[in-house]
């Protein structure tokens, strides 16, 4: 590995693509813990491959996708030393992850985190998946309606998965430092709901968060281009208060209202 440290270390990482990469023995150790002894690993970044080289020592398979071809190149070499590691070149938000059971891994690139996870909510063989996410990410994922930190990403992660902080790594365990610490949180999928309702749900909460202080019948008027008593009429329906606050809302009233449109259209 000392080699791969050497050759990597000249690499220029870029920002665009959210680079930091772990260097803190401790932390890549209590990662890998974190995985456990899954069968196949999907790792959606390399970074200097130390996480990769670990979980192959506990896996069948890791198959890493990664965005850079400098990183790829020299990554290919690195894994040499086991067997059981594929590093493929690859945008990970397209990437079809297999059809087949198994687990995601991923230090998230700081810029992808959210687009991460909704892209998680739609893999149906996801066994579970430990990322690690800016902290401001992480307090995000786990927020309760009316908090600072309650947003769209909240419903749609919360109604995806069972989330489960695990630990918070400190700025100081990358290179290069970035200006935020990164919470690793454990996601199960619940698997409540078909990937066309999450499609909805999804195009829903994107239309009206943006007024997330606004009256909830506000919000829809305005994110769905319709009269105030239309909103009014359609949540009442629906059994939700219209005088509630966007972010005042409980992820499981999202539902309901999703569900009365659908059953509308």
């Amino acid at each position: 590995m000392s080699e791969c440290w050497r050759n990597l270390k000249q690499l220029h990482l870029r920002k665009r693509l959210g680079q930091h990469i772990l260097v803190d023995e401790r932390y890549i150790e209590l990662f890998t813990d974190a995985v456990g002894e899954a069968r196949v690993v999907y790792e959606i970044g390399c970074g200097l491959g130390s996480l990769t080289l670990k979980l192959a020592k506990r896996v069948e398979y890791v198959f890493c996708s990664e965005i850079d071809p400098n990183m790829v190149f020299l990554l290919k070499e690195c894994v040499k030393e086991v067997g059981n590691a594929d590093i493929v070149l690859s945008d990970a938000t397209k990437l079809a992850l297999s059809r087949s059971r198994h687990v995601v891994a991923s230090n998230t690139p700081f810029n992808l985190s959210s687009e991460i996870v909704l892209l998680l909510c739609r893999d149906e063989a996801l066994e579970y998946a430990v990322l690690g996410v800016q902290r401001e990410v992480g307090e995000r994922l786990l927020a309760q309606p009316t908090s600072r930190n309650y947003g769209r990403l909240s419903v749609v992660a919360q109604l995806c998965f069972s989330i489960d902080e695990l630990f918070i790594i400190p700025s100081r365990a990358y290179v290069p430092r970035p200006k935020v610490e990164t919470m690793v949180v454990r996601m199960v999928p619940t698997r409540m709901f078909p990937s066309s309702f999450l499609e909805h749900l999804e195009a829903f909460t994107r239309k009206v968060f943006p007024y997330r202080r606004k009256k909830l019948q506000t919000g829809l008027s305005i994110g769905l281009g319709i009269s105030k008593e239309q909103a009014r009429e359609i949540l009442s329906q629906a059994g939700i208060d219209p005088d509630k606050r966007v972010y005042e809302v409980s992820p499981w009233d999202f539902v309901k209202i999703v569900k009365h449109l659908s059953f509308q259209s």
